[in-house]
């Protein structure tokens, strides 16, 4: 039996550098790992020079204008491919 992943096209703004970021994340991750995720994913771009940190960050959708639960899959928090989600 093949299990498809759910694959979200979305953009990350994270209000601390005034950057947005496009990534691919499966919609079936929770969001607090998604979250972790974006974090590792930034620090390694700046070169580490971004304050985040994951035990605190959350997760915001412009789009949907909500918060993003961390305990939830993205797609059961109904982050869709093209949201635009905020990472403060």
């Amino acid at each position: 039996m093949n299990v498809l992943m759910v694959k979200l096209l979305v953009d990350v703004h994270t209000p601390g550098n005034g950057k947005t970021y496009e990534f691919q994340l499966d919609g079936d991750m929770p969001a607090e790992r998604a979250a972790a995720q974006i974090i590792q994913a930034v620090r390694e771009t700046e070169n580490g020079a971004i304050e985040l940190a994951p035990l605190t960050a959350t997760l915001c959708d412009e789009t949907a204008r909500s918060r993003v639960p961390l305990d939830l899959t993205l797609r059961a928090a109904g982050v869709k491919s093209g949201h635009r989600l905020i990472l403060v």
